[in-house]
């Protein structure tokens, strides 16, 4: 059992009502994060997909430093996650955070076996990522325009064979309670 863990030592995850859904959106699509794919036409729109979205926050002050979707779960077991912080509010290493426990929250709420998330360039310092790095599973060559400018589309997955095998340490780093020895029993 994977315990749905909403807090690390620097971040927290709040429930996002579906008016603050469609605010997300909004920004995504104002601040040029990610740009507009066109679909097919009697696909969903990424605001009808999502299964749960969340407020990123500072744990130490509450203030918002981004949102967190998770999305498009499909019949092969496989979900996507999406996480967008504001580059003036997250410090680095924060993304990381966010992610971990957006990926964890998937994987303890959902049947699903892989969860799929994809990034630019312009976020890899967010996340601790670099050019080059052994997680990026595949990569689409100038896949999208956004900020006057073309950018690779770069592929990581985790399986939750690998998550529950890792999980020990993960839950050491997304458990602020496991420092104090108040971690609930995962099973």
């Amino acid at each position: 059992m994977i315990f749905p863990y909403t807090a690390s030592r620097r971040v927290a995850l709040r429930a996002a009502t579906a008016a603050e859904q469609a605010e997300f959106f909004r920004t995504i699509l104002r601040t040029g994060i990610e740009s507009v794919r066109p679909t097919a036409p009697r696909a969903a729109p990424v605001s009808k997909r999502v299964q749960a979205a969340f407020h990123v926050l500072k744990r130490n002050s509450g203030e918002v430093m981004g949102f967190s979707l998770i999305f498009d779960q499909d019949q092969a077991g496989h979900i996507r996650c999406g996480t967008y912080l504001d580059p003036r509010r997250a410090r680095l290493g924060v993304g990381s955070e966010a992610v971990g426990l957006t990926i964890n929250y998937a994987f303890a709420a959902f049947n699903v076996d892989r969860v799929i998330t994809e990034t630019t360039e312009a976020s890899f310092g967010s996340f601790g990522v670099t050019k080059g790095d052994e997680r990026i599973r595949n990569v689409l060559r100038e896949h999208l325009y956004f900020r006057g400018q073309f950018w690779d589309l770069h592929g990581f997955s985790v399986d939750r064979a690998q998550w529950m095998e890792d999980r020990e340490a993960i839950a050491l780093e997304l458990d602020p309670v496991a420092e104090g020895g108040g971690r609930p029993d995962t099973g």
